[in-house]
């Protein structure tokens, strides 16, 4: 652990380890590491299933001085477990140490093509943060995430250069106790893949997942229409 506390990541997908928003906010941790600093991996949705685990995810939160909260948009909010945690620790603030001294973060990414969809979500996780008396750091956003998908920024390679540089700033700022520049922010948003191909490509791949489920002839069916 670093003399200051561990950097904790809070990856809020269904899909753990695998999602976008694990991908992201493990490059920005993996900066963070190179410096020196101890991080510490959350995944909220098996944090939120049981009581004992509800009482692990406070603990991680306390022996916390930076707090990252990565998640994808669902329905222009955030995933339903990340909404329960953030109530869960708004309603035990007082077992929180230190609430005054513990930085906090969000990243965003939504499958839309378009970064502006997420803005909302954002404004919530900055509203939590000044409700705990957090330090907000910022918030970041990705439209598109669905070209990550899971991977290795580092081995996706020149296709996500401008997310890399983005979070490479963001991380600079971080570790000099600065909130995350503009410049980081407009470099994070910038789209993976232009946004007519990247609706194309979302055609094609709904396609081949109703042909692969059998429902390729229902896609256009209205059964709530009336």
């Amino acid at each position: 652990m670093s003399e200051k506390g561990n950097v904790l990541l809070l990856v809020g997908s269904p899909r753990a380890k695998k999602s976008t928003s694990s991908s992201l906010g493990k490059y920005l941790c993996e900066k963070l590491e190179e410096a020196g600093l101890s991080i510490e991996y959350g995944y909220i949705h098996r944090l939120m299933m049981r009581k004992e685990k509800q009482d692990q995810f406070i603990e991680m939160v306390n022996d916390a001085y930076m707090i990252i909260l990565s998640f994808p948009l669902y329905v222009d909010q955030l995933p339903a477990p990340v909404i329960r945690a953030i109530e869960l620790l708004y309603k035990n603030k007082e077992k929180i140490v230190k609430c005054e001294e513990k930085k906090f973060l969000a990243i965003c990414n939504c499958g839309f093509p378009e970064a502006s969809q997420i803005d909302l979500s954002l404004e919530i996780c900055n509203n939590f943060s000044d409700a705990m008396n957090f330090q907000w750091r910022g918030g970041i956003k990705l439209g598109g995430g669905e070209a990550i998908h899971g991977r290795d920024l580092k081995k996706m390679g020149r296709m996500v250069r401008n997310q890399m540089q983005g979070l490479d700033l963001a991380a600079d700022a971080l570790l000099i106790d600065k909130p995350i520049p503009m410049e980081a922010k407009e470099l994070i948003s910038k789209p993976i893949i232009p946004a007519r191909m990247y609706k194309v490509l979302g055609n094609i791949g709904w396609r081949m997942r109703a042909i692969k489920n059998w429902n390729f002839f229902n896609l256009k069916e209205q059964p709530y229409k009336d």
